[in-house]
């Protein structure tokens, strides 16, 4: 269930973060097309790896695009596979807040269209939820330790 939230509540609005802020970026095309790429290859893995938790009981793909070129990457190095995967999450999750906090301090979020502010702002929802609840959780488990 853990892994089902995750996807749902982080790996699903980062793709969001990316794909809207990447079709806003009009003026930098380059930008705009990692952006866009990314996001829509994360949404590929997310949904994948959600079919495969429901029918399998487990992840057969990396959590997202940049988790896995991480992992690729520094495959010859002499690290953990899960030291890894970490740096890999969290470089995607400093792109992905970099992007929310560019698109909110400079104001940028009123420009988009009806839909991707949609988009957008259930994106944010679940994030924050999800990250609320995932720290209650944490410590209610600490409780029994």
């Amino acid at each position: 269930m853990k892994d089902i939230s995750e996807i749902l509540t982080i790996g699903l609005p980062f793709c969001v973060f990316k794909i809207v802020t990447g079709m806003h970026l009009n003026a930098f095309p380059l930008a705009s097309g990692v952006l866009v790429g990314l996001g829509i290859l994360d949404t590929v893995i997310n949904l994948g790896n959600l079919a495969t938790l429901l029918l399998k009981k487990r992840r057969i793909l990396p959590v997202c695009t940049l988790t896995g070129i991480t992992e690729w990457s520094l495959r010859k190095r002499p690290f953990a596979s899960e030291k890894r995967m970490d740096l890999g999450n969290s470089i995607d999750m400093a792109v992905a807040l970099l992007l929310v906090a560019a698109m909110v301090g400079f104001e940028q979020i009123a420009s988009l269209p009806t839909g991707h502010i949609l988009a957008w702002n259930v994106a944010v929802v679940l994030n924050v939820l999800g990250a609320g609840l995932s720290r209650l959780n944490h410590s209610v488990r600490q409780l029994n330790t």
